[in-house]
């Protein structure tokens, strides 16, 4: 850091409790009175980013310090977990936790982490009036030492089915922590279990970040990880919990959407490779599987009523937030060779073509997770799969709705490419995008 921290700078100890952010928040108003407001505000906005992150992931008492001096403001937050590394996340809108780091990374002018025996320190500095002298931000994350750590490799691993199942992972971990650090139980789940799994999930993390950051565009990577001889209960430790994690997100008593069974499919995979591998057993290459008969019970498809689809001129199909389709009209079902009546209740991959699927449930995923991406309700050229077997181009349109018990419902329109070219061409005052 560019100055050390005095002895007489303002501390404050803090549990790793919810309200812990607020009292951060409540200590550098009082410590740092003679700051102007906006880098004030600034300073409170990170420093809640690093004291939740140190609650969520550090679970161990916090130290805060904060002081201005020569016009610049430091702040330290010093939590006693020093293998609690920071992974920096994809800070893309399609995430849905992990902005936190680039956040503080953005609007600080200097920041980064001390490892000490017995803790480590994440920090942040911020100097009015002087950007042009940033020298960036220093997140570590250094790869584990090669020693008593077995190789364990995770082959022809899909990128972006991988980041998908990543988010999904630390959806359900911040959300399981967040109620247990507040007092609340999780059946089949306590705070130790989310401790005991925690570094395996961020070793996962890290060394996804590592290969995709090595190669950008690859579609596919090998993940390589060296893991303690003695993890591989951990690892299925970390597979069950993330079931158990699921399973009530499927009860509705989690904010976090239940994962689509391909996300499920890849993470037990991925887990199961480690524990194998750590047994002694080889790498197997994941191998793409699509569950194409995993149908949603008559059930949850009763609540939703068909007569829009029908109605519509155009060729439509409405499917739920599980991905499984629950109405046809008769336009979609000649357009993809297919009985309306076959159709209900099979899952909306089945009209991906095979090389689609994967990035399909990714962005699928990451949409349930964030709320947010750049294909609904805009017309978006893509390949739809015939009954046949062969592929037909069409603009796909999505509008979102809401059933009256809160599913959400996807409501898809597929206007051939080659229809709507030829009515563009017939009018020139028409567009299609």
């Amino acid at each position: 850091m560019t100055d050390a921290s005095p002895a007489t700078a303002p501390s404050r100890r803090l549990m790793p409790m919810a309200q812990s952010a607020r009292e951060a928040r409540r200590f550098l108003a009082e410590s740092l009175p003679g700051v102007d407001s906006d880098t004030l505000y600034t300073a409170q906005l990170l420093v809640s980013e690093l004291v939740t992150n140190a609650v969520l992931h550090a679970s161990t008492e916090i130290e805060l310090r904060a002081w201005a001096t020569r016009g610049r403001v430091h702040v330290r937050v010093f939590d006693e977990a020093p293998t609690r590394l920071p992974i920096p996340h994809d800070p893309s809108v399609e995430a849905g936790t992990g902005r936190g780091l680039h956040l503080v990374e953005q609007l600080s002018a200097a920041c980064g982490v001390d490892i000490s025996p017995g803790g480590k320190t994440m920090w942040f500095e911020l100097w009015p009036n002087q950007t042009d002298l940033k020298p960036g931000a220093s997140w570590k994350v250094p790869r584990p030492a090669p020693g008593d750590g077995v190789p364990v490799v995770l082959a022809d691993v899909p990128v972006g089915l991988s980041r998908a199942a990543q988010r999904h992972r630390a959806s359900l971990l911040r959300e399981a922590r967040l109620i247990l650090i507040s007092g609340r139980s999780i059946t089949g789940v306590d705070a130790s279990d989310i401790r005991d799994v925690a570094g395996l999930n961020d070793m996962l993390d890290a060394a996804l970040s590592l290969a995709t950051s090595r190669e950008p565009a690859a579609s596919k990577l090998n993940l390589e990880v060296d893991m303690p001889r003695d993890c591989a209960p951990v690892a299925l430790r970390l597979s069950e919990v993330i079931d158990v994690l699921n399973s009530a997100a499927l009860s509705g008593l989690l904010l976090t959407r239940p994962s689509l069974p391909e996300v499920r499919r890849l993470r037990r995979w991925m887990l199961q490779q480690i524990a194998a591998q750590l047994d002694g057993g080889g790498p197997s290459p994941w191998v793409g599987q699509h569950d194409l008969t995993d149908r949603s019970p008559p059930e949850a498809r009763a609540e939703y009523d068909p007569t829009d689809v029908h109605s519509r001129l155009v060729a439509a199909v409405a499917a739920d937030d599980d991905n499984s389709i629950l109405a046809v009209n008769d336009a979609a079902a000649s357009l993809l060779g297919w009985d309306p009546d076959e159709l209900i209740g099979e899952r909306i991959t089945i009209l991906v073509p095979p090389s689609w699927r994967e990035r399909h449930v990714a962005g699928f995923t990451n949409f349930l997770l964030s709320g947010e991406t750049s294909i609904i309700g805009r017309p978006t050229l893509v390949p739809a799969l015939h009954h046949d077997g062969t592929t037909v181009d069409v603009f796909l349109k999505i509008d979102v709705e809401q059933t009256r018990s809160g599913r959400t419902i996807f409501v898809a329109e597929l206007i051939p490419a080659a229809s709507a070219r030829e009515s563009a061409m017939g009018d020139p005052a028409q567009e299609v995008s």
